[in-house]
């Protein structure tokens, strides 16, 4: 079963928003905020549906990747390993073989390693970002409700 489209996905959250609207119908209707807040939950879950799936889709990418590297790594440490036990003559090639090999063994574990670090990284940088979005709302409408303030009071001043 492949994902849904991007269509099909926009169709599906715009059928859960209008159950939220036909659900929350009352005689004075839903209200807005409360329509914000069913219509944030639901886009939340959808984007983390996604992230959800994208992730999967790259840790399934990388422990392939990371089976058959070292997979092949071993192989070749055992195979040659064997040819040294059996036969010393091959023993500078057996040796050069497996030095790669345990090379290439230690690089893959390192980038796994360097690969949570910057990931930590990344999570904390969006931390940072949306923390900083969240902080300019809040100023934006400590700034909108300090104008209505001055609208209103000079309007009062002004009087009939």
């Amino acid at each position: 079963m492949s994902d849904p489209s991007p269509q099909e996905r926009a169709d599906y959250l715009v059928r859960k928003l209008e159950e939220f609207i036909r659900a929350g119908k009352s005689e004075h209707g839903l209200s807005f905020r409360t329509w914000q807040a069913l219509a944030r939950a639901e886009i939340a879950a959808s984007f983390a549906d996604i992230d959800q799936r994208r992730l999967r889709r790259e840790a399934d990418l990388t422990i392939r990747r990371i089976l058959i590297v070292g997979a092949v790594a071993l192989v070749t440490i055992g195979f040659w390993g064997a040819v040294l036990i059996v036969d010393r003559r091959y023993g500078a090639v057996a040796a050069l073989l497996l030095g790669a090999s345990g090379l290439v063994l230690a690089a893959m574990m390192l980038e796994f390693g360097l690969r949570r670090v910057a990931n930590r990284l990344a999570r904390r940088r969006r931390a940072a970002a949306f923390a900083r979005i969240e902080e300019f709302d809040r100023q934006l409408k400590a700034l909108e409700a300090q104008v209505r303030r001055r609208v209103t009071k000079a309007q009062a001043d002004e009087g009939p």
